[in-house]
């Protein structure tokens, strides 16, 4: 009997149940789509980092040897070690002379290449390179081909024995790009024996160990008398924290879209099953007095949100694994490099669809629990009629100038305010998210045309080739009234002689000061670097707690002694972290000035001619490439609309039904009255527009928080400030506006329907 009463109720209030169970399937369709891929990914790369033997330690220094090797193993708790040369080198003009990173070693038990076709990297093979796959995809490199890597003034051409994936480059960017473009970035491994004896000097030794890698910093030290630049465990290596980053990220963004959907249901909820047990107030009576207990009623309103509930988690978390965390996991490969990376499932989804029931059923029960303390005799009998209040709103001086329509509508908010809370939640919410989709457009253009046009203030851009040398550098910058540009990995402290911990690796940049490759500062102004001083990034600088005016100390990679410099400006760059300096004070400090690249505002077409020349950009082609690789936003803005546009629907029309089914006596009085069905629908449809308003405006300063705070978990790598422009909040608000009007008229045609006889003789 009961079970047939629920299938009735159901029926009866069919929007109100059906958006119960919309927003608890989209609240785990979020969740679930968001930990599909998160899961996925963490569980493929933890098979992969396994399988490839992957290094929990990286040791840097001028010049390692056999002996120091031999040491290092000697330590307790090291498992595996060897040691290998990595050089940054170029590929061929052909390959747009992209940076290939060059590693040569003579064994491999460490950081292990997963071969992907081919052979298996031998490090015996004098003849063999082996490649990158994803750049080998990208420029339809095969096996067998030949390939040519310019590094330390050598020209190495070997046969591609095998195209190979590392967990080293999960992710990679090149230093001229802002996200993974894999025309610009490859790697290759090769056998140290390809290298003349003398040239064999190994930077690097990289170990697996028990525990944390930084905490053997003091043994290794003992172990090479303090003969070594740095110690960097994998959170320094950032083709891997990359994607840690995006993950956790990812898994953050499961929790906060879940729970705005969350929210809205269990206002719906509240609302719904009050409404619906205040008018079946005689039918519970009816129930008791036949001897139906309590319980067993409490359960059956109890059931409706549970069954309801359960339907839409378990069809959220099918959804959310097979449509939205397979896109997720498709779209995101694109750009990382994980072999076997599918959509994944955890317990923790059933947990949290568990939690979400548990949340809704017992919502259920805070509506139900108070009309079933009421006692039989007193619930047969119909509710008595609330006394008429004078609301809140009657005190405004001018109330009686306002119009029928107003006043009406004023009284209703003041008698419903739990529906009108949801109205304006749900307005809220929804514009808040459409801000976060349509204001990443508004970023992304944002931060284009303050790194195209304010910090790469020129037009050109020249890639040097290694055998450049100064004089043939400085020839060309004459040649082009351009600026020379040195760049390369650098490792900053806020203190002399840090320990690991309190060292952060990153970039150094080495301009002249020409005016064509800027820094900017906090409030992302172009500003001169004070002479004698070096600009420090603003990540950078509060991660080690540092202001303008404080020391930072640095050390390059391949330097053995740590530099000290005062800091004249903090700086932001979207994708380049570090230190900034002037020439002249770098070789102040003792150091070398090697430039990577020239920039210049001239045609530099013709320097690709001189054999020192890697390659020349145009700063179109920097901003195609750029635009080409934010294509992926398009997917994020059509992700938060569509979720915009469910949640505002869903809201105004369950607050603008719950509205008419509570005032469909009054709408039949009004019209025995004499109103029009067209008055009576301007009625509900200017409350909507109250509400709407009002969410409208509560939501526009939201917006800015979520994007930011998206913005920053990117990592410290990534510094891209948000940017909602003007317009965007105009748009948002009238798109907000128009759902809302559309969804008035969807009960234009209830109202014509209103039986007055009928409803009228229900309330005698």
């Amino acid at each position: 009997m009961l079970r047939r009463k629920m299938l009735r109720d159901i029926k009866a209030n069919f929007a109100q149940f059906f958006s119960i169970m919309l927003l608890s399937l989209i609240a785990m369709w979020c969740y679930t789509g968001f930990q599909a891929n998160v899961v996925g990914g963490n569980k493929a790369r933890e098979t992969f980092e396994r399988d490839c033997a992957f290094a929990d330690g990286w040791i840097y220094g001028a010049g390692f040897g056999d002996d120091q090797l031999r040491k290092i193993k000697d330590i307790n708790g090291i498992n595996k070690a060897q040691l290998r040369t990595e050089v940054l080198g170029k590929a061929d003009e052909k390959f747009n002379t992209a940076e290939m990173y060059c590693y040569f070693q003579d064994c491999a038990q460490v950081t292990i290449p997963q071969t992907v076709a081919g052979a298996d990297f031998d490090p015996d093979d004098p003849d063999g390179l082996w490649l990158f796959s994803r750049f080998a995809e990208t420029w339809d490199i095969k096996v067998g081909d030949k390939f040519t890597v310019h590094v330390m003034g050598l020209d190495i051409e070997k046969e591609v024995k095998g195209l190979i994936v590392t967990p080293e480059y999960e992710f990679a960017c090149a230093s001229t790009d802002t996200d993974s473009d894999f025309h610009n970035i490859g790697f290759a491994y090769l056998s140290a024996k390809v290298l003349p004896e003398e040239m064999r000097i190994s930077n690097e030794i990289i170990f697996t160990c028990d525990g944390k890698s930084l905490s053997y910093e003091d043994s290794i030290a003992t172990a090479l008398d303090n003969d070594y630049a740095y110690l960097a465990d994998r959170n320094s290596i950032r083709g891997w924290y990359q994607l840690s980053d995006e993950l956790s990220q990812h898994d953050s963004f499961s929790y906060i879209f879940s729970f705005v959907f969350v929210a809205i249901a269990l206002l719906v909820i509240i609302t719904t099953m009050k409404r619906m047990i205040a008018q079946q107030r005689t039918q519970i009576g009816t129930l008791n007095a036949l001897g139906m207990k309590k319980s067993k009623i409490l359960t059956h309103y109890l059931s409706y949100s549970f069954f309801l509930s359960v339907i839409g988690c378990a069809l959220g978390i099918v959804l959310g694994i097979f449509t939205f965390g397979k896109l997720m996991v498709d779209m995101f490969s694109q750009f990382y490099t994980i072999p076997g990376w599918q959509p994944g499932f955890s317990y923790k989804s059933i947990i949290v669809a568990a939690v979400l029931v548990l949340i809704c059923t017992s919502t259920s029960y805070l509506s139900c629990k108070q009309i079933l303390k009421i006692h039989p005799s007193e619930a047969l009998r119909p509710a008595a009629a609330k006394t008429a209040k004078p609301c809140i709103f009657e005190k405004l001086p001018f109330w009686d100038k306002l119009s029928f329509n107003a006043r009406y509508n004023l009284r209703d908010i003041s008698r419903s305010k739990m529906r009108a809370f949801m109205g304006i939640f749900g307005t809220c919410m929804g514009m808040m998210i459409m801000e976060l989709g349509l204001g990443a457009y508004d970023t992304v253009d944002y931060v284009r045309d303050w790194y195209f046009h304010d910090i790469q203030n020129y037009e050109y851009q020249v890639i040097l080739s290694d055998s450049c040398s100064p004089e043939q550098a400085e020839e060309l910058k004459n040649d082009t009234s351009g600026e020379l540009v040195a760049m390369s990995a650098v490792s900053i402290a806020a203190k002399d002689h840090p320990t690991s911990d309190g060292i952060i690796s990153c970039k150094l940049a080495v301009t002249e000061s020409e005016g064509l490759y800027c820094v900017s500062d906090t409030e992302l102004n172009t500003t001169p670097i004070p002479e004698g001083t070096v600009a420090l990034t603003m990540k950078q600088a509060k991660k080690l707690g540092l202001s303008v005016g404080d020391m930072v100390y640095w050390k390059t990679a391949s330097g053995s002694k740590w530099n000290e410099s005062k800091i004249g400006l903090i700086s932001r760059h979207p994708n380049i972290t570090g230190i900034t300096m002037l020439r002249e004070d770098f070789e102040a400090a003792g150091e070398t000035f090697r430039p990577v690249m020239l920039v210049s505002k001239e045609n530099c077409d013709n320097a690709a001619d001189r054999n020192y020349v890697s390659a020349v950009h145009s700063m179109k082609d920097l901003i195609a490439a750029f635009d080409k690789m934010m294509e992926i936003m398009n997917l994020l803005v059509y992700f938060m609309v569509i979720f915009s546009v469910l949640l505002i629907v869903i809201v105004l029309y369950n607050s603008g039904n719950l509205s008419f089914n509570e005032r469909e006596k009054e709408f039949a009085t009004l019209k025995v009255l004499g109103f029009r069905s067209s008055a009576i629908r301007r009625l509900l449809s200017t409350q909507n527009l109250w509400l709407s308003i009002v969410g409208v405006i509560c939501g526009l300063p939201l917006g800015r928080v979520p994007l930011q705070a998206m913005m920053d978990s990117n990592g410290d790598a990534i510094d891209w400030p948000c940017y909602i422009a003007p317009s965007t909040f105009l748009i948002a608000a009238i798109f907000v506006m128009a759902v809302s009007v559309l969804v008035s008229f969807l009960f234009s045609r209830r109202i014509k329907r209103i039986d007055m006889v009928e409803v009228l003789k229900g309330m005698e």
